[in-house]
Parts: C-alpha cells; structure tokens; sequence
C-alpha cells in the first residue's frame, strides 16, 4: 500500500501533528511551518481534482472551474486573514503574488529551462497575452489608488467595491469571450492539451470526492495557519511587510510553483509562462475584489487602495518581466535577472 503513496500523499500525515501543535499551543514558528507544509499537498490534490473536471467538463465549464478553484489556497487564506483583521498584509499579498509568479516562478522557470535546454523560444500568442494580462494587473492595482482623493473610510469602502464589481465583470466577460472566440485560441490551447497530458486518469466522483475534502481541509490548516501570523511576528519580529509580500504568497502557491517549474524542466516553457500569467490575472481580477466584497461580511474595511512603494514595486516587476518575454524568446541569463530582482525586492521587504 505505501508503495502506491507519493510524496504529496506523505505530506498529508503532517495534519494531525498540525493539529497537535495547535492545540497545546506550540511555537508559532513550529506550527506556521507544519500548516504550511501541509497546505502544499491539499492545493496539489485540488489543482489535479480541478484539473479532472476541467477535461471531463469541456470548455463551457473549465474557465469556471478554473477561475474559482485556480488560487483557492491563496483566497481561503486572504479570507480568513481579512476576518482577523489582517487587512495590511493581505494587500501586500496580493501584489506580492503577481510579483512571485511573474519574478520568482517565470525566472525560475526561464532559467532551469535554458539551463537544459539553452535558448528557449516562447509563443508569440502566449507572450501577446501575457504582457496584456500583466498591464491589466497593473492597471486594476494602480488607476484605483491613483484617482482615489477621498480619506473617508466609508468613502473609500463604495469606492473600492464599486471597482471590484467592475473587476469580477471583465473577469467572466473575459472568459466568455475565451469560450467563444474560435480565432486566435492558441494560448488556452497549450495549456489545455499540455495540462490534459498529465491529469490523473480519475473518474468524476473520485474527483468530486477529492475537491470537496481537499478544500474542506484547505479552510481548516489555513485558518490555523493565520491565527500563527501575529504570534510568529511577534516571536521573531519578522517584517509585516516581508511576511505578506513574500512568504504567504509562497505559501499559498507551491503546488502551482512546482507545475510550472517541472514544466520548464520538461521543455514546457510556454506552458510555465501561461501559468504564471493567468494565475497573475486571477489575482487581479478574480481574488482581489473577492476579497473587497467579503471584507463587507466581516465588518472589516478593505479597500483596493496601495501605496506607492507597493505599485512602483508591482511596475518595475512588470516592465523587467516584459523586456525579457517581449522578443518572444529567452536564456538562463534573463532568468537569473529575474531572480535576481525577486532577491532585492525581499531584501528591501525585510530590513527597510
């Protein structure tokens, strides 16, 4: 039976002991650690329950299902951080997910890839719709905060959720014009045929089963996991920022990392930077205003107003990201720029 087990299946045995640290109170480094360890398996077992579905669903339905459970641990997370109040950390988290996905895990990915393989060409569709996608990150994190000139907290709350409601409305229109437009759909193809290559051969309730219990325990560790934020602040004087900004989004996408690293290892690298791009417009588009709207049930203010360090931060992430994809090809050398420039930010993020 262990031999059928894989790694991910391992890490689940790490639930119970999170629960143990939980309950008699251990050191809020030790229990951050193991909820974060375990929180990896569950998205991974959610992504390839998701994954399932998309294919068995067709492409009416795949967007959805993708667009709701693609960076489910990231949103479960950001919920259960607004609800205790975690409002500053939550927005540097936001921006410090595109910046993981477009810095950390696309240079990751360039340079394990030209490492291998040497240069790497990247699709011109795939490379088109990534610099969109990312100016349109941009765009909903900085007109937003540019514009804003009322100080009024109730002010700022319709403001800010009159533009999340206008953000949901270009995600969905978004997808409905991926599942009806026939013409140029050779980026959602390549993700399509290459993610469909390496899904589990599950049936549909096998999969139902999983999503629901992998979710179902996605909301459990991750509550413990933020009630660890303050105490493990506190304990080891970790920056506010540098926590928000870099390890939550680590933590939240590893499983999702992993995929587009083993992809690049794979000569996949178009399918590595299809991913980072669309987990980088769902964070724009689809969890940033989720989590305006369910801020107002916590009676909580959360608006998507940043300040200027965080959107220069975001820009100049963008910008270096586009001068390396722009010519539809890339080296190791511009993946380790990538890197390199992630390094900083975190730098900064943790002694300024």
């Amino acid at each position: 039976m262990f031999s059928k087990l894989s790694f991910w299946h391992y890490l689940l045995f790490l639930i119970p002991i999170a629960v143990v640290a939980q309950h008699y109170h251990f050191h809020a480094i030790i229990t951050f650690m193991l909820a974060s360890a375990v929180l990896v398996p569950l998205a991974h077992f959610l992504g390839e329950a998701t994954e399932v579905l998309s294919k068995k669903t067709g492409d009416h339905f795949s967007g959805i299902i993708n667009a709701t459970f693609g960076n489910a641990a990231e949103l479960v997370i950001a919920i259960l951080a607004i609800k205790s109040g975690l409002i500053d950390i939550v927005k540097y988290s936001l921006i410090g997910s595109i910046i993981g996905n477009i810095l950390l895990i696309l240079g990751l990915s360039i340079f394990v890839g030209g490492v291998k393989y040497g240069g790497l060409k990247l699709n011109s569709n795939i490379t088109g719709t990534t610099i969109i996608h990312l100016s349109m990150a941009a765009m909903c994190f900085g007109v937003p905060s540019i514009f804003v000139k009322e100080n009024s907290i109730l002010s700022l709350n319709k403001y800010s959720i009159c533009i999340a409601i206008v953000l949901l409305m270009v995600y969905f229109v978004g997808l409905f014009y991926t599942i009806i437009n026939r013409e140029n759909k050779v980026a959602a193809q390549v993700i399509k045929e290459e993610i469909e290559s390496t899904a589990p051969t599950w049936s549909m309730a096998k999969s139902l089963t999983v999503l629901i219990l992998a979710t179902i325990g996605l909301v459990f560790i991750s509550e413990i996991l933020v009630h660890q934020i303050e105490p493990l602040i506190a304990s080891t004087h970790i920056p506010p920022a540098f926590v928000g900004l870099i390890i939550l989004p680590l933590v939240g996408n590893v499983a999702e990392h992993s995929v587009a690293i083993s992809s690049a290892l794979k000569n996949k690298i178009n399918l590595s930077l299809a991913i980072a791009a669309e987990s980088s417009t769902q964070i724009a588009l689809f969890v940033s205003p989720i989590c305006v709207l369910v801020a107002g049930l916590f009676s909580q203010n959360f608006n998507l107003i940043f300040n200027k360090i965080e959107l220069i931060t975001l820009g100049m992430s963008i910008g270096g990201t586009w001068l390396v994809i722009h010519d539809n090809k890339s080296n190791w050398w511009e993946g380790f720029s990538l890197l390199s420039f992630y390094l900083i930010i975190a730098i900064a993020a943790y002694f300024l």
